[in-house]
């Protein structure tokens, strides 16, 4: 599974190196070369493994009725703007540009390991959506803490 928090810098080239820990979440013996990219929630960027982008598109988007047109809308927004991205050998990836510009990514990226899926956000974008310490206290409430 994905977690964890991240700060990897963004080279010359606009590359950002996916952290070892997210890449081997196949196991010790299979790194990630291949990611899913698309448009995320709260201006993020998701990205799946393979397997677990088909297991979201036929679970939650395809069964969506398609006579609705806020489901063409989301369906186009998730499946259009995916892109299928290859790690290079020491592990990053080049983000396209329409996602770059979605997310809001300039030079600090924040990256998050979130069971399923990873998001990729611009730090300050991520600063100003991170939950404050009351946000989470009354969240422990509900968790029975």
């Amino acid at each position: 599974m994905f977690m964890g928090e991240y700060r990897p810098s963004i080279d010359e080239k606009g590359r950002i190196a996916i952290p070892v820990r997210l890449r081997k979440a196949f196991g010790e013996e299979r790194l990630i070369d291949t990611l899913i990219l698309t448009h995320g929630f709260d201006k993020c960027i998701m990205a799946f493994r393979e397997a677990d982008w088909r297991e979201f598109v036929e679970g939650k988007l395809v069964p969506l009725s398609q006579a609705d047109p806020r489901n063409r809308m989301r369906l186009r927004f998730l499946m259009g703007g995916a892109a299928e991205c290859e790690l290079d050998k020491q592990g990053r990836i080049i983000i396209p540009q329409h996602l770059k510009e979605y997310a809001e990514i300039g030079e600090d990226v924040t990256i998050l390991g979130l069971y399923n899926r990873i998001e990729i956000w611009a730090s300050a974008m991520y600063a100003r959506y991170r939950p404050d310490g009351e946000s989470m206290n009354a969240f422990a409430g509900e968790l029975g803490f």
